[in-house]
């Protein structure tokens, strides 16, 4: 509770920050116009602070979204789960948010909602949206940028990232490309990882033990406190006409810290008996954790 209301004080500050930047010069805003964007990407895997589920999950998701010359924009997106014997629409979500670049410093404060569905496998499937801000400074060189999230889920996780980044670009303002080598650090509170485990851990037997009719399960992360979970080194590669372009990501993630899961649950069998089980339910996958590669591909018009 203590950190969530740092986090809030530290989120209203810079929201009151970046709008009075904003208001000072808004002449160093990064967009002159209004537009709206829609957009398909192509996930070969959900890959979320380096954990992934056993089965490879790609996802086809299209986007639409308005952005303001203000700064303002908002969103909305559907994720179809592409994997074989998945085929489903996996979840829905909504951003609004607000950007800014002023001088060397650029950022974000932003707010999602997002609806899973019940049969997701995805490792972010208890996660229900959060709030955050994130802010960048160009030292020319490089750049370096630290962001800060609220994430709801079954309860409440705290998540920071720190990057740093180097942009090449090349070509006529209208028809630009450019490449943003990229190292990264992910942190967060563990309690994400307590609703997937609970999820994946009622469908595996209930497949096991066809006599459950009906399971109360409860996982709890022993040590759910902020840890470092992956490093990620990635490769983003885009080309901007202005009215379209397209976007190749490929990340490399290195897992760190292992999550240990609990496991407390009460079966309900056919013939109404019930019995109450408490095991070390930590997945395989978690158990022996290992790097992954994973690709965006986007591609998106303006109008």
């Amino acid at each position: 509770m203590q950190q969530l209301k740092i986090f809030t004080f530290f989120f209203f500050i810079s929201f009151l920050c970046l709008s009075r930047m904003f208001a000072q010069s808004s002449s160093d805003s990064t967009s002159t116009h209004s537009y709206w964007e829609a957009s398909v990407d192509y996930l070969s895997n959900a890959v979320y602070n380096g954990r992934k589920d056993s089965a490879v999950l790609p996802y086809i998701t299209p986007m639409i979204g308005y952005y303001h010359k203000s700064g303002l924009y908002f969103s909305a997106s559907v994720a179809y789960a592409a994997a074989v014997n998945e085929n489903r629409i996996d979840y829905f979500s909504l951003d609004v948010g607000y950007d800014f670049s002023i001088q060397n410093f650029s950022g974000d404060v932003r707010a999602n909602k997002t609806f899973y569905n019940a049969q997701s496998t995805a490792i972010k499937s208890d996660i229900k949206g959060g709030i955050g801000a994130n802010i960048s400074y160009d030292f020319n060189f490089l750049q370096a940028g630290i962001s800060a999230d609220v994430i709801f889920d079954n309860k409440t996780d705290i998540a920071f990232n720190t990057n740093i980044a180097h942009a090449f670009s090349w070509g006529p303002a209208k028809q630009q490309w450019s490449i943003t080598p990229t190292l990264a650090a992910n942190f967060s509170s563990l309690y994400f990882y307590e609703g997937y485990t609970n999820r994946r851990v009622g469908k595996a037997i209930k497949k096991i033990n066809p006599n459950v009719v009906s399971i109360k399960a409860s996982t709890i992360v022993p040590n759910p406190g902020i840890t470092l979970l992956d490093y990620e080194a990635s490769l983003p590669l885009t080309f901007d006409a202005k009215k379209w372009g397209i976007a190749f990501t490929p990340t490399y993630a290195i897992p760190m810290n292992k999550i240990e899961t609990t496991t407390t649950a009460t079966y309900t069998l056919k013939n109404r008996a019930t019995y109450t089980t408490t095991n070390n339910t930590t997945p395989a996958s978690e158990k022996n954790l290992s790097n992954s590669f994973y690709a965006v591909l986007t591609v998106y018009i303006k109008f």
